[in-house]
């Protein structure tokens, strides 16, 4: 190796803002986190989940399936988290809180500029999200429906890909952005606990906006062929106690999981 690419190989190495076993230990604790995170929050969202499609195709009522997917979980523990519903949730948010951490941890190791890292962490978030939250979806709506299974409509793939990208962008980056909003004009002047009061409301807020596009591509595989009248019937019926529906698992899946991995991740600092 010549002296200049020596120079050059020095220069680099010294630009990492981490030594290559604190990097791997920072990664470790994002994973945990990650995980810790997932574990926390996917037994309600399952629950939801399931409830708002059967509620939406005359299956079982929503609150009648709240109320039976509660007690399935806290009746046979073992068994619900053993189901087939349970394992796609708690791999979907897993996976999307895994790629935002390592993301994060990986601009900090290249000192990438803020602006820079938000945009990365969203695009691979969203990709990442996306991909597997319309698996889960198409997924839960063949096992939960009434009609025969078929193919998920690409009108649906496209409306959860567009709902996917509003509860992203309102759960991994709006809320910062937001926080300094609070700080900034003196409503909060507690850092943390603007950091807390965005985490929570960003992602709550949207779903006054993304629930209708949710009902529609769902209307979409349960109901073909009827008219936009009809649909949009369904969804003004609907719409209301799937919203709260909705913020009741938003809360969970990026309110309360997003401050628990932000907690989590705080172990960081103890690594040296």
């Amino acid at each position: 190796m010549s002296t200049e690419a020596v120079i050059q190989q020095n220069k680099e190495r010294s630009s990492l803002l981490y030594s290559k076993e604190k990097l791997l230990k920072l990664y470790g604790i994002d994973i945990f986190a990650a995980a810790s995170s997932a574990a926390m929050v996917s037994p309600f969202i399952a629950v939801v989940d399931r409830s708002i499609i059967e509620n939406l195709n005359g299956k079982r009522n929503l609150m009648d399936g709240l109320k039976y997917g509660i007690r399935s979980f806290t009746t046979q523990p073992f068994k619900f988290t053993a189901s087939t519903q349970f394992r796609i949730v708690l791999g979907l948010y897993f996976s999307t809180y895994a790629t935002a951490n390592l993301v994060d941890t990986t601009c900090e190791q290249y000192s990438v500029e803020p602006a820079k890292a938000s945009m990365y962490k969203f695009i691979s978030t969203t990709a990442v999200n996306i991909f597997l939250c319309v698996y889960k979806d198409k997924v839960f709506a063949r096992m939960f429906g009434v009609s025969a299974s078929r193919a998920l409509p690409k009108l649906s793939y496209l409306l959860f890909a567009a709902r996917d990208s509003l509860t992203i962008a309102a759960s991994f980056t709006a809320p910062s952005y937001i926080a300094n909003i609070l700080q900034n004009n003196s409503i909060i002047s507690s850092e943390k606990t603007a950091n807390v009061v965005s985490q929570l409301m960003c992602p709550a807020i949207v779903q006054f906006a993304s629930t209708p596009v949710h009902l529609f591509a769902l209307d979409i595989y349960n109901r073909p062929g009827v008219s936009l009248g009809m649909r949009k019937q369904l969804i003004r019926k609907e719409y209301f106690k799937s919203t709260m529906a909705r913020i009741g698992r938003i809360g969970p899946a990026f309110g309360i999981g997003g401050v628990g991995n932000t907690y989590f991740r705080s172990f960081r600092n103890q690594i040296q």
